[in-house]
């Protein structure tokens, strides 16, 4: 059967991406240190880049997130010493606006370096429960600070040394900025090209706009060969909560170039707002980040130009509706519409463990490939048990 809860964390919660309207207000932050160069270990969970940083003595965990233009932090994550700067006008990964505080943080280190002065937004406590206390947006890199990601080493090498990582191999790509955070062109039709935001804060290797999507099909039969199928729903939570119902679009693609490397046999799906290179792009490889010559070059594992990627499709996305846990997007083609999930099901239980709350869902301790009894109330208020593969 299918494995059909990697939403959980996938791109069916999280894009995260936020860009704010920061006009009039001071972004600048301070570095303590000049002509440096620190290697800083990382955590890899879910895909997603975890640094630990110090403040007033505590330590903190951020999220590293290029789809971000500052920083963010929740009102939950209880940091003393924020200095409130205003209101801005924010946007997030689905496009929706909204207005938020900005907020500077007391001084924070990061290895042996010291930031002072890091703006952030801040915001309201999220549908979901993260691990993490803070963003560290796309802003620690157009300070003029270069990175190397190393996922399988779990080190971020951190320099203001522009020539430092000038001679590694990879696949560079240009980017440009827009709203401040990186924007990059890839390929996943031939002979056509997408405009991509690098987003680590979202998980999968790759989202691509409905909107660009739609632009692509019009001119080409080879575009609709690659659609395993369709649906409606939305799936997508992201700062300023969850998407609107729309289309979603099932992709078999034969491959997916960056530069002129290629991933293969890729499947991905259809979403609003940016299309996305995401995190996931750390299991074939290293990044290599390049403020100065806006570059960010790709370092596959293997000495290839290519590599099989594989992955399955999740033909179901759960998002909040109303505290609770509800179904809302759900594939035909997927085991479980077989077995009897529909649109708008609400958790009820899982086994014999009560579900009130769309966090008690997220935190659930499925494991994978382990048969889960589920209680769903259906939207004519009927319940039903249903024996379900995670």
């Amino acid at each position: 059967m299918n494995r059909i809860f990697s939403c959980l964390m996938s791109l069916l919660v999280l894009p995260l991406g936020l860009h704010a309207q920061m006009h009039g207000y001071d972004t600048r932050f301070e570095l303590s240190r000049r002509n440096f160069c620190d290697t800083i270990p990382i955590e890899i969970e879910n895909d997603q880049v975890y640094i630990r940083v110090e403040i007033n003595g505590r330590e903190l965990c951020f999220n590293l997130d290029t789809g971000s233009s500052q920083g963010i932090v929740y009102e939950e994550s209880q940091i003393e010493g924020l200095t409130e700067l205003g209101n801005v006008v924010s946007h997030d990964a689905n496009q929706r606006t909204d207005t938020v505080k900005v907020v500077a943080l007391p001084p924070f280190r990061i290895g042996s370096l010291t930031v002072s002065h890091y703006v952030a937004s801040l915001l309201r406590r999220p549908a979901i429960k993260r691990r993490y206390n803070a963003v560290l947006g796309f802003d620690i890199f157009n300070k003029g600070i270069c990175a190397k990601i190393d996922a399988q080493k779990k080190i971020l090498i951190l320099t203001d040394r522009r020539k430092w990582f000038e001679g590694e191999p990879g696949f560079a790509v240009k980017y440009k900025l827009k709203w401040f955070v990186p924007y990059l062109l890839a390929s996943p039709f031939i002979r056509h090209v997408d405009e991509v935001l690098f987003d680590l804060g979202s998980r999968p290797l790759y989202t691509m706009s409905k909107e660009s999507f739609d632009k692509h099909s019009y001119k080409s039969r080879q575009v609709n060969e690659q659609v395993e199928g369709r649906a409606w729903g939305h799936l997508t939570i992201a700062s300023h909560g969850t998407e609107t119902e729309a289309e979603i679009v099932f992709l078999h693609l034969d491959r997916l170039k960056w530069g002129d490397f290629s991933f293969r046999n890729v499947r991905s799906i259809t979403t609003q707002g940016a299309s996305r290179i995401g995190a996931q792009i750390l299991r074939y490889g290293n990044i290599i980040i390049n403020p100065f010559r806006r570059r960010i070059i790709f370092q596959p594992h293997h000495a290839a130009d290519n590599v099989e990627v594989g992955n399955k499709h999740t033909g179901v996305a759960f998002v909040p509706a109303d505290g609770k846990a509800a179904i809302g997007l759900i594939w035909e083609g997927c085991d479980a519409y077989k077995c009897g999930m529909r649109q708008g099901d609400v958790v009820l239980r899982i086994d014999d463990t009560p579900i009130h709350s769309f966090d008690d869902f997220v935190n659930f301790p499925f494991v994978e490939g382990r048969r889960y009894k589920f209680l769903l109330n259906d939207k004519d208020g009927k319940n039903k048990e249903l024996i379900i593969q995670r």
